[in-house]
């Protein structure tokens, strides 16, 4: 059993974790504490000399690989581990992680070759029946020495693309997208992931860029990943880290509502880790995305699902990504009636002075999150009516962009009057009595 994994950012050796029974003990390597600006593993992991916290190291590293229980235990199985720890995972599929680290077993040379294997539209295919058949099958077809790990709960996969064409990358190579099948239990939640995300970008808000790929008869999300740098002919991996890990969190207290981070708890963050101007723009940024959140009914937004990149000039909040709405999602009679009220008990990932649901977010919370995001009086209003006047318009443009056969799912057919009626609860809520 490995007692020792060795941390890699940027191709060289930084820190080394060792493990003495259940504690974890981060050192970072005397040359790099020694460095005028070295890049740390986590906001809550800072670049000094001697042990960074176990429970905390425990923590960052949890959040690197999946969620579900179901899915470590298959994945360490797969690999014939003993456990399923975030340790002894991590020694296995460590080295193509989110960001730009990477871990091996302590004394094992960093994989130097760098192949691209040709992926066929039929293998892809398999692969996302495989994960709608069994979404705790995220590594099906998927070579093991190849060190994969996503963090989250929804089973996805991750592929090199070149000129078109699809690639099983290994060693150096780097994937550079993200495939989501979507919620096993929300036919459709791939597209509808989709159609958010590029209303959210036509809205002005900075997002990760999606595409609605078709292999065979199956459709599926592909996300264009933030943390990867095209340079020259290939690759490089950016770092980044999500608000779990750069408030400290376990991903069992994601949510608000489980005793996880609220938005107060991450301004902190931005205020205390981010240059004053980088700050500014954050709050700015999260303070819309969260008004944009309850026009559109997204209410999965937790900690996981906010990054931060860190480059060695600088840090800054990253694109947004699992931008949602569970609105269409709804029995179809209801969505069709238009009225918004139905849709009033449904929670939001991050509650704001009190309002925790769609129907309890209104005048009085904007403006005390205006002033928490240090914002001019009346600008989240604005924002606000500027989604809601041109979300119709966008949304349908983006729909009618989609292939035919999609545009017939039930969850893209019933987006529009679910976000109708959002754009009332925008107008009876935020005009002027």
């Amino acid at each position: 059993m490995t007692d020792a994994l060795d941390v890699y950012l940027y191709d060289r050796q930084i820190a080394i974790i060792t493990r003495q029974g259940e504690n974890l003990q981060l050192r970072y390597l005397p040359d790099y504490v020694a460095e005028e600006h070295p890049v740390p593993i986590s906001v809550t992991l800072p670049v000094v000399s001697g042990v960074s916290p176990s429970d905390t190291t425990k923590r960052f590293l949890e959040n690197l690989l999946p969620d579900r229980p179901d899915v470590k235990t298959r994945w360490a199985r797969e690999a014939k581990l003993t456990s399923d720890s975030a340790f002894d995972l991590l020694s296995v599929y460590g080295a193509d992680v989110a960001g730009a680290l990477e871990f091996y077993p302590a004394g094992t040379t960093p994989r130097t070759e760098a192949k691209l294997t040709p992926v066929s539209d039929q293998a892809i295919a398999e692969r996302i029946r495989q994960i709608r058949a069994d979404d705790s099958d995220w590594l099906e077809h998927h070579p093991l020495e190849e060190g994969f790990s996503l963090g989250g709960a929804q089973g996805k996969f991750a592929l090199a693309r070149r000129n078109g064409q699809w690639f099983e990358p290994t060693g150096q190579h780097p994937s550079t997208h993200i495939f989501k099948p979507g919620v096993h239990t929300l036919p459709g939640s791939d597209v509808s992931e989709h159609v958010t995300l590029q209303v959210a970008r036509r809205l002005g808000l900075n997002v990760a860029t999606t595409e609605i790929g078709i292999f065979k008869d199956e459709h599926v999300l592909i996300v264009e990943r933030f943390d990867r740098l095209p340079v020259g002919d290939g690759y490089i991996r950016i770092h980044q880290e999500d608000l779990a890990q750069a408030t400290g969190t376990s991903f069992v207290n994601k949510y608000e509502r489980d005793s996880g981070p609220n938005y107060h708890d991450i301004f902190e963050v931005f205020d205390r880790d981010l240059t004053p101007s980088a700050a500014k723009q954050a709050k700015q940024r999260f303070a819309e995305c969260l008004v944009f959140s309850w026009i559109i009914g997204h209410n999965d937004g937790h900690s996981k699902n906010y990054s931060l990149t860190h480059t060695p000039d600088a840090s800054y909040l990253s694109p947004f990504y699992d931008l949602n709405t569970a609105l269409p999602f709804e029995l179809p009679h209801i969505v069709r009636a238009k009225n918004y009220q139905a849709y009033d008990g449904v929670k939001l990932a991050f509650s704001v002075d009190g309002a925790a649901t769609l129907g309890e977010f209104g005048p009085e919370a904007i403006h005390v999150l205006e002033g928490d995001a240090e914002l001019d009086p009346g600008h989240l209003t604005v924002f606000a009516f500027h989604i809601g006047t041109n979300l119709q318009t966008t949304l349908n443009e983006v729909i009618g962009e989609l292939p035919e056969s999609l545009q017939e799912l039930s969850a893209v057919k019933l987006f529009p009057y679910a976000a109708f009626a959002q754009t009332l609860r925008v107008r009876d809520r935020l005009a002027p009595a």
